[in-house]
């Protein structure tokens, strides 16, 4: 009966010892290692010569005598793979080695490699030169190599061992051939191993999930959007370029198009690349640039403003604007001096917005094309010196202020430029700044679509001119030449920051930060510009900038007063390099 009891008591301690949890290795007295649970006790007892646990992922290898072969055992101790088959290493899994993963990679007593589970099943058999094992969203990629590179998903080959290289991304499996001369093959393939497209010679993709893929052949090109297996974007394309922003801008016969969402958002057509910033990009289409909004991001209404809110913006095609105000009748718009001479090397830049979708501004035709008569016939610029831009897109002063970059390069120093703008100015309350508003800018997203003071003077500042004088008959307060808000204001008159002019730059402007830049309307023109342009008319041209800005300056402030009852004060701002002389500084 003793003998019986002792031998339970026995088996019931080696059941303990089995369903023990193991939570490390410890070395006997024999000097062998062994594995122990919580309390010290043995669970597997010191007969091996080495022995290694991990407690992330549950798995330890024990070496034989022989020290060619182990074993691996779970956290109970029972045996998955048994002494002298393999060799275990712990390789293959995430970063952390968290026990999310099934696999294990293992070599054979033939010193081959291959991959099994973790409850002892073999996925990939020893036969390999090596294996290796990577985790995306829950699923194992082993590639194995045998010469050449295969890959396994989970516990299916997916791709047979004939690559020279095998890359696994996120959402695709990139595959590559070599022939003897190095002349590539390249497969992209999805996780399953289906081929995504025809084999090629290049491959590029970014982080928005759409790669490209040129083929060997005829430089065909795929575009394949991750997560729509049925949108295979084919054509033959001379570039591709890819952007974060979910965009695939590609030239085909010269001309840039656009792609994204799942379709063509833009034909190849357009003269440059098109790039998203803010959600806004700049196009140029045979040689005419305007702004586009994001059309991801804007469904099907791409171009900013265009016609808006049911106002003509009575622009003919091919022809000049068309003002809804009466002509220039007023005594300065006749018997306009001529002057004697030529002014070669002057020219002028004339912006002219008056016919805004939603606040025309009343007479800015009339004040762009008669400043343009006084710098043909009284300063004395040649034709071909003067650029007038009437209702001038974002694009139009883009390409105004382009054209002034070409002249300052070409003249090297030697020219000079007068800048003339009529329209609305506006600002940004945010950051109290000021950008001129193109006739397709929107008001509620001025720092987008207008275009900024700041960078104005910045770019001019950035030539090499003679001189640059700015005249700015527009306002920056948010209101109209008839003291209304814009659309877009609160309301309130915002006082902007006055931005510093840099360079040989001297800047005259309607008004001050918070005041409105008005009209006269007897004159059919701005009151700033009218009393610009009779100075001009009695001097015949042939007046300084000092005696100009206190005669305007003076005019200005009594009739805003009389006619409109409101403060309007021209302001005169000079850059540091002409603090000292810009009084001398004269037009012709």
């Amino acid at each position: 009966m003793k003998r019986f009891v002792y031998v339970a008591i026995i088996v019931l301690l080696n059941i303990l010892s089995v369903n023990a949890q193991i939570v490390g290795t410890k070395k006997g007295d024999n000097g062998l290692e062994g594995f122990v649970d919580a309390s010290g006790n043995w669970v597997l007892k010191p007969n091996y010569n080495w022995a290694s646990w991990n407690d992330k992922i549950g798995v330890f290898g024990i070496f034989s005598k022989s020290d060619e072969a182990n074993a691996m055992i779970d956290e109970t101790g029972k045996i998955i793979y048994p002494i002298g088959k393999y060799k275990f290493y712990y390789r293959g899994f995430d970063s952390n080695y968290e026990r999310t993963s099934r696999f294990i990679h293992i070599v054979g007593t033939n010193g081959k490699h291959g991959v099994g589970t973790m409850d002892g099943k073999i996925i990939i058999p020893c036969k390999y030169e090596d294996t290796f094992t990577i985790e995306y969203n829950g699923q194992a990629f082993t590639t194995f190599t045998d010469g050449k590179k295969g890959l396994a998903v989970n516990e299916k080959i997916v791709l047979p061992a004939k690559y020279d290289k095998i890359d696994v991304w996120e959402y695709f499996i990139r595959a590559e051939i070599s022939d003897d001369k190095g002349n590539k093959t390249v497969y992209v393939y999805s996780h399953e191993g289906k081929l995504l497209a025809p084999p090629g010679d290049s491959f590029s993709w970014t982080t928005n999930k759409i790669f490209f893929f040129v083929g060997t052949q005829d430089k065909e090109l795929y575009l394949y959007e991750i997560g729509k297996t049925n949108n295979i974007f084919r054509g033959i394309f001379e570039e591709v370029e890819l952007e974060d922003d979910g965009f695939a801008s590609v030239k085909k016969n010269g001309k840039w198009g656009l792609y994204g969402g799942g379709r063509e958002l833009l034909p190849c057509e357009y003269d440059e690349q098109i790039r998203f910033v803010n959600d806004v990009a700049t196009v140029k289409k045979d040689g005419e640039v305007k702004m586009i909004k994001n059309p991801l991001k804007d469904g099907s209404q791409i171009m900013i403003a265009e016609g808006g809110s049911g106002v003509n913006n009575k622009k003919k095609i091919g022809g000049p604007a068309v003002s809804r105000y009466p002509a220039p009748d007023s005594d300065v718009d006749k018997d306009i001096p001529v002057a004697k001479g030529k002014a070669e090397n002057t020219f002028a830049f004339i912006i002219a917005n008056e016919n805004y979708p939603d606040a025309p501004v009343p007479y800015s035709l009339n004040d762009g094309r008669m400043f343009r008569e006084y710098c043909q016939k009284t300063l004395g610029l040649p034709e071909k010196n003067i650029n007038l831009y009437e209702d001038a897109t974002f694009g139009n002063i883009i390409t105004a202020v382009e054209k002034m970059k070409q002249v300052a390069d070409a003249y090297d120093g030697e020219a000079s430029v007068i800048l003339y703008y009529a329209g609305h100015g506006f600002p940004d309350d945010k950051q109290q700044t000021a950008y001129l508003l193109p006739i397709d800018g929107d008001a509620s997203s001025i720092t987008t679509t207008g275009y900024s003071l700041a960078k104005l003077y910045k770019e001019i500042a950035g030539l090499k001119l003679k001189s640059a004088v700015v005249f700015l008959d527009a306002c920056f307060s948010g209101a109209k030449r008839e003291d209304q808000m814009l659309a877009s204001s609160r309301g309130v008159a915002i006082k902007v920051k006055e931005e510093a002019p840099q360079g040989n730059m001297l800047v005259f402007s309607a008004a001050q930060g918070d005041e409105t830049a008005h009209q006269l309307e007897d004159k059919h023109h701005g009151l700033f510009t009218y009393y610009l342009l009779k100075q001009l008319q009695a001097t015949g041209g042939n007046v300084d900038m000092g005696t100009l800005t206190e005669y305007v300056t003076k005019q200005v402030k009594r009739q805003s007063v009389v006619i409109n009852n409101k403060k309007q004060t021209p302001t005169v701002i000079p850059s540091q390099a002409l603090m000292n002389n810009w009084q001398t500084m004269k037009l012709k």
